[in-house]
């Protein structure tokens, strides 16, 4: 299947023996999640010596997007949300495609958390064929794949207003959870999520007004927002931070001491836990374009304790 443009927002495909042009199927995703005039900068942290080679000049200019480019067609997509090793693995006896990640990093449930990706997990991926395009804040506040949206939407929270600006959008929101005991919803969250355990700072009140934010979530500053919009409960990814990163462990540390005050409900669901639901949703943009698509599932992290 290839692609070509109709006319300025419009595609269409023509189904052959070839794939799908990499380079059509990229600037459709940018304009889906507005590289072009994104302020997002993806290069920081995760462009380094030793894997700045392999990362396309255009990713180095606009810092999202297309990061590394291997065939020129592409025979499917898959989604992920970190670039670990077993996804690497997974995609080793795939023929060649489009690897949508929500993070340009490999990832970890303890110190280590976030990391670049290795030049060796991406000669890997480029000896195969495959791609990998990030779409992080453009997915993180998109009105319908949005991570967030995505988390609220499978737990069941109906959805009132949208707050917590993230370059430029709302990135959170604020919902309703129906009253259950807050023990009650941090069990249903977690089988929701199909985890094996969740995070939680119960204390007592039933939840009612939700507020849900996928990823983080441990900033001092989202807590008193959540508060003041009246909400009773977080739904998180972060009450955990094992992370071994000094500049993050100060505002986490702030956070839980405020809500020692201020008494919120916290159920944090992991990092990784709370952003799979968006990778998974994001398959029905692709099926949309008749793309064939698939969620990489990294099995280890969905399982981590």
């Amino acid at each position: 299947m290839n692609w070509r443009r109709r006319s300025k927002n419009t595609w269409e495909s023509e189904v052959d023996q070839s794939g799908m042009f990499l380079e059509d199927l990229a600037r459709r995703l940018d304009t889906e999640f507005g590289v072009d005039v994104s302020k997002e900068n993806l290069v920081e942290w995760a462009v380094t010596e030793d894997n700045a080679a392999a990362v396309r000049p255009a990713f180095l200019e606009h810092r999202t997007g297309l990061m590394v480019a291997g065939e020129e067609s592409v025979t499917a997509v898959r989604t992920a949300v970190f670039v670990t090793d077993r996804i690497v693995k997974k995609l080793r006896s795939l023929d060649p495609c489009l690897l949508v990640t929500h993070h340009n990093f490999d990832y970890y449930e303890d110190e280590r958390g976030f990391q670049p990706i290795r030049s060796a997990q991406i000669q890997d991926l480029l000896d195969h064929g495959h791609s990998i395009y990030v779409a992080h804040a453009g997915l993180d506040t998109h009105p319908v794949y949005g991570t967030s949206l995505a988390l609220a939407t499978l737990v069941g929270i109906d959805v009132k207003e949208h707050f917590y600006d993230y370059f430029g959008a709302p990135t959170a929101l604020v919902g309703d959870a129906g009253g259950l005991e807050g023990e009650a919803f941090a069990e249903h969250v977690r089988k929701s999520l199909q985890r094996p355990k969740v995070s939680v700072d119960n204390h007592g009140a039933r939840v009612r007004v939700v507020a849900v934010v996928a990823g983080g979530g441990d900033s001092p500053d989202f807590l008193e927002e959540a508060y003041d919009r009246g909400c009773d409960t977080i739904l998180m990814g972060t009450l955990e931070n094992r992370w071994a990163i000094p500049d993050m462990q100060p505002d986490h540390g702030l956070f839980l001491r405020l809500n020692d005050s201020l008494r919120l409900n916290l159920v944090g669901g992991s990092h990784f836990g709370t952003e799979r639901p968006a990778m998974i949703r994001l398959l029905d943009f692709f099926r949309d374009m008749s793309v064939p698509c698939e969620y990489c599932e990294d099995e280890e992290l969905l399982n981590a304790d």
